[in-house]
């Protein structure tokens, strides 16, 4: 294999390494609707087409001015990575401030937990505002949206994205089960569940 047709093998795999790494943030779709980062990717898509284009035509070009091509080719590399890393960068901001505030959210909610444990713990369980029953129910659901959110914080691309619509399924179940518990209750359980922003 000449050094031409390893250099072009070598740049055909960063190009299928950048193609992957857009298909990952693009995969999001939230990242998709915001309209930062939809330039963000645009811009991104822009210039891995250039280095595709520029790639192409040193293909084309045989050994003549292979170095100048070559030249071209690793700017046209170059500005495509960056721009992906920017990409990247934007939407692992987007996905850390979504899981922060369902963080908070959850912490909201097992603080009010935890109060109505130690009213639990207080009185008999008939007489208090939640049976030990209620609470274990709405306890084992909070469980469970804790670990949802943990598995969406381990994950990123369209495993992100299925990840959140499963970890927003829990928390909706799981209100509903705070409401559903709250409409039977007594007046010393909080009002209202925190509500996701």
């Amino acid at each position: 294999m000449t050094e031409r047709e390893a250099y072009l093998q070598q740049m055909e795999a960063e190009k299928r390494g950048i193609d992957a790494r857009i298909a990952e943030v693009e995969a999001q779709e939230d990242i998709r609707k915001a309209d930062d980062e939809a330039q963000a990717l645009s811009g991104a898509k822009r210039r891995r087409e250039e280095f595709r284009r520029k790639l192409e035509v040193l293909r084309q070009r045989g050994t003549e001015n292979f170095d100048a091509g070559k030249a071209e080719l690793r700017r046209a590399y170059d500005d495509a990575n960056q721009s992906v890393a920017e990409a990247e960068e934007r939407a692992g901001v987007r996905r850390a401030d979504y899981e922060r505030k369902r963080e908070a959210e959850l912490r909201e909610l097992g603080a009010q937990f935890d109060g109505w444990q130690a009213s639990v713990s207080r009185s008999r369980a008939d007489d208090s505002i939640l049976t030990r029953q209620e609470l274990d129910f709405v306890r084992q659901s909070f469980k469970s949206t804790g670990d949802c959110l943990r598995r969406l914080m381990t994950a990123k691309g369209a495993d992100w994205s299925r990840l959140r619509k499963e970890y927003d399924g829990a928390w909706d179940e799981l209100v509903g089960k705070y409401r559903e518990v709250r409409s039977s209750g007594g007046s010393g359980v909080a009002e209202q569940p925190p509500s996701p922003s």
